[in-house]
């Protein structure tokens, strides 16, 4: 008898301590949801999330469908506007986002640049000191320019305005670099500029000869990396760049063909210090681009703020910062809102939860003890003590951003602290 008491004695102690494991269990559950601080939303749109009256500066756009990415983009581009931002988007043949632009915006409100419509010239209206400046700060470090070639880009300059034209960028491109200074000699016999023009553009040319083979190279690659969107010369007419788009109070669309086209983003980009020099807002839109490609790039982002933003917007954004941590995170530390959806990649998911943040998880440790001893009878006795332990882990976990469906998004808000996620509509 004395046995079965203490059989239903340690049966009942089992019973109360699952109980009491259980009510443990679910304040856990509950302060680590609220710890977690995740605001689930019913279906909506994704334009909902970014509201106008906030300023836009610097956001990322990662995974998922490439359609809601578009349409998260010409909601930031259309508050952008409503902002006083002057607007960059350089993009890899994002069709869908050429017609959102025209039809979000309107035709006459977007400049779009790309194979059906080359007219990109970056030095259309530019001066000889702008086109060097352009020049010389656009070339990538395996082809550095140094200062004294401004001497022999003002000379190609000044020669083609006193054939009375502008300068464009197809001129430089087809600019015989060789036999130039014979070129100027030939020009001066025939009369069509002066012994004293001649002489002027010869001494500027000599004074930068030494960096010509550097400059010769810059436009050999220029020409290869913008064929589909540089303006010819039966374009020069409708010629544009960033500073015009601007001028026109346009939105400034790009088809750069390839991500990794470094000095045709180089140069679009360095054409915003005219912009940002006049005191007006730049954002640069790059969708699907190589961040760490292209130095000019990179250093905007870095220096990003208040009054040059930038979105980042693909299939996966770590990998468009060729897998360097400290740019990744110093950027996504920058941006007001996050946008993350499904990736396939085990390894970006793991970044992009730790860019989304950590909390503390509690966690529930049980010690169980029992004895059973015998003295001319059983004698069954049990102990569990439970404890509760703090751990650092990611709110969203890696796997789960691998598991999202494509119209999925965790959407995270700097401004307000919120941790969003919904569906979109």
């Amino acid at each position: 008898m004395s046995n079965y008491l203490n059989i239903l004695a340690g049966m009942i102690m089992e019973g109360e301590n699952n109980r009491t494991k259980r009510r443990i269990l679910r304040k856990i559950q509950e302060a680590n949801e609220m710890n977690q601080g995740i605001i689930r939303y019913r279906p909506s749109q994704i334009e909902a999330f970014i509201d106008d009256t906030v300023p836009v500066e610097s956001m990322l756009f990662s995974g998922g469908a490439n359609s809601i990415r578009v349409r998260a983009m010409l909601r930031a581009i259309e508050c952008a506007c409503a902002q006083g931002y002057m607007v960059l988007v350089m993009h890899c043949g994002n069709s869908a986002l050429e017609q959102g632009l025209s039809g979000y915006l309107g035709v006459n409100n977007v400049c779009l640049i790309n194979r059906n419509n080359p007219i990109y010239d970056p030095f259309a209206g530019a001066s000889n000191a702008e086109i060097a400046r352009l020049v010389i700060s656009s070339a990538p470090k395996n082809n550095k320019i140094n200062s004294v070639g401004r001497y022999y880009l003002y000379g190609v300059s000044d020669y083609i305005r006193c054939n009375h034209k502008s300068p464009r960028c197809y001129m430089f491109i087809n600019c015989p670099h060789l036999t130039f200074i014979d070129r100027v000699n030939d020009a001066e016999v025939q009369g069509r500029i002066s012994s004293n023009e001649a002489r002027m553009v010869i001494s500027q040319i000599m004074q930068g000869e030494v960096e010509r083979g550097s400059i010769e190279n810059f436009f050999h690659e220029l020409s290869l990396q913008g064929s589909a969107v540089l303006a010819k010369k039966s374009d020069a007419a409708y010629a544009m760049n960033l500073l015009s788009a601007t001028n026109n109070q346009q939105v400034f669309s790009v088809d750069i063909q390839s991500g990794a086209n470094a000095l045709l983003i180089n140069i679009l980009v360095n054409e915003t210090e005219a912009v940002i020099s006049q005191g007006r807002k730049m954002l640069i839109i790059a969708d699907e681009i190589k961040i760490g490609a292209s130095e000019a790039l990179m250093n905007y982002i870095k220096r990003g703020g208040s009054s040059n933003g930038a979105i980042v917007s693909s299939d996966d954004v770590f990998a468009e910062f060729g897998g360097s941590d400290n740019d990744f995170f110093a950027f996504a530390g920058k941006c007001s809102k996050l946008i993350i959806s499904k990736h396939s990649s085990a390894y970006s998911c793991q970044k992009l939860s730790d860019a989304i943040g950590f909390y503390d998880k509690q966690i529930m440790n049980s010690s169980y003890t029992r004895n059973v001893n015998y003295f001319g009878r059983w004698n069954i006795g049990s102990g569990q003590t439970e404890n509760v332990s703090i751990k650092r882990e990611n709110i969203v976990k890696p796997e789960e951003l691998q598991r999202l469906n494509n119209d999925e998004v965790y959407i995270l808000d700097k401004y307000s602290g919120e941790l969003s996620y919904t569906s979109v509509m």
